[in-house]
């Protein structure tokens, strides 16, 4: 009997997640791999003070350049096919629905032309329900936003969380759909600074892509927060899925300004911080949103935190605690967390908003 040819690995085209935040453009290039994003290049490029400001981009031109310096460095000899630009403001907002259908036949099976118009119709019943909701928060009012990315974050099967409904018998089908908007401000200067990079990308929510690649790599429950040098930002998974994000203008720089501009209590040595800063920064995170039902998770990953800045996640399992009646786990995020991301190197944890991004250009999930 003859060999079997070993079976080929399936591999997608290049791709890039592209990263742009307050003093730098973070871009990681890879491909799809099987069930896993393998990373071909990695590189950072840093932006001038002020180039970004809360998630928008002032200097369309300093940043259009990083952009391209970045992925030059990243991309080798793979010019990526696609491109996904990940953002976080305070007024860009994510939104996920949850679309039902009732199939006529439970015991035919669910064909790809089905699952198709299903897709499509939960994705456009999900962009009316943004739309509708972006209309009734105070924050947006007379601002004019646009639709970013609109992404299908799973099927449920009669009650059963699926990854993909094909073949599958069954009546009752739901169709999770996450869409993410901003105002037209934001939008149009990325475009802008694309422009300049001589590149074309999609854009969507920073706090989205890495809480849906934490997510898509076996984080159930809990939030995933990250301090960049102007804004906090964080997604909150549950059940497998982002069902919220936030992002508010208190960042890295501003703490740190605070330290090094001497001791803010009577009697406190300087550069080691204040804890009422710690404990305001902790409520912040912790404000009202109406995206969360029920309580705040007990489980947390943060990154971008400092040695001078530890006293914050101290601080916020301290208001966790208060507020849940019982103990919280807040670590450090580690890259290796990122099950679905494969590398020959190393990869910081301050790459995987941009993996995120990539693993999302690359249709991964």
């Amino acid at each position: 009997m003859a060999a079997r040819e070993p079976r080929r690995a399936e591999r997608g085209p290049a791709v890039a997640g592209v990263e742009i935040a307050a003093g730098s453009v973070r871009v990681v290039v890879g491909r799809r791999e099987e069930r896993r994003l393998r990373v071909l290049g990695a590189a950072a490029s840093p932006l001038r003070e002020g180039a970004v400001s809360s998630g928008l981009i002032v200097d369309r031109g300093a940043v259009g350049q990083g952009i391209a310096a970045a992925v030059a460095l990243a991309e080798g000899r793979d010019r990526p096919a696609r491109m996904l630009v990940a953002l976080d403001g305070d007024d860009i907002r994510t939104y996920h629905v949850a679309t039902s259908f009732e199939r006529q036949s439970a015991e035919d099976p669910i064909q790809p032309g089905e699952v198709q118009r299903a897709t499509r119709e939960a994705r456009e019943d999900a962009v009316r329900a943004a739309q509708s909701a972006a209309a009734d928060d105070p924050a947006l009012r007379g601002i004019a936003t646009v639709q970013l990315e609109a992404e299908t974050a799973g099927f449920l099967l009669d009650g059963r969380a699926l990854d993909s409904l094909e073949g599958f018998h069954g009546r009752a089908v739901v169709v999770h759909t996450d869409v993410a908007l901003a105002p037209l401000l934001h939008s149009g200067a990325a475009s802008g600074a694309l422009d300049v990079a001589k590149r074309r990308a999609g854009v969507s929510s920073g706090a989205y892509v890495l809480g849906r690649l934490l997510a898509e790599s076996g984080f159930t429950d809990g939030g995933i927060l990250r301090l960049g040098a102007d804004v906090t930002a964080y997604a909150i998974v549950r059940e497998g899925r982002v069902v919220a994000t936030r992002v508010f203008g208190l960042g890295r720089d501003a703490l740190l300004d605070r330290i090094r501009r001497g001791p803010a209590v009577p009697g406190r040595a300087a550069g080691t911080g204040d804890r009422s800063d710690a404990g305001v920064w902790a409520r912040c995170v912790l404000a009202t949103n109406a995206a969360i039902d029920g309580e705040y998770p007990a489980r947390w990953y943060f990154v971008g935190v400092p040695d001078e800045l530890v006293a914050l996640p101290r601080a916020l399992g301290e208001a966790l605690a208060a507020q849940r009646g019982g103990s919280v786990d807040i670590a450090p995020l580690r890259a290796a967390a990122a099950g679905r991301v494969a590398t020959d190197g190393q990869l910081h944890a301050d790459h995987l908003v941009a993996a995120g991004a990539a693993a999302l250009a690359a249709e991964l999930y």
